[in-house]
């Protein structure tokens, strides 16, 4: 059961994803890493991270995306 919620920022450039995660409540965020930025590194990605919680994504919206 997901019972709480995870939040993933992700720094988008045209070779590498920075990643950011934050937990829900008031903790701070912490950097995950640096991804590639490929279909696989991204798939990688969320099934690190989902595990047993609901997981939000964003992405920094720039001129490309």
């Amino acid at each position: 059961m997901k019972d709480s919620t995870k939040f993933v920022g992700l720094d988008v450039s045209k070779e590498s994803i920075a990643v950011g995660i934050a937990d829900a409540g008031r903790e701070a965020p912490r950097f995950f890493g640096t991804i590639a930025n490929t279909p696989e590194a991204v798939r990688k990605l969320v099934h690190q991270i989902e595990k047993d919680e609901h997981v939000e994504f964003c992405y920094e919206a720039g001129p490309t995306g």
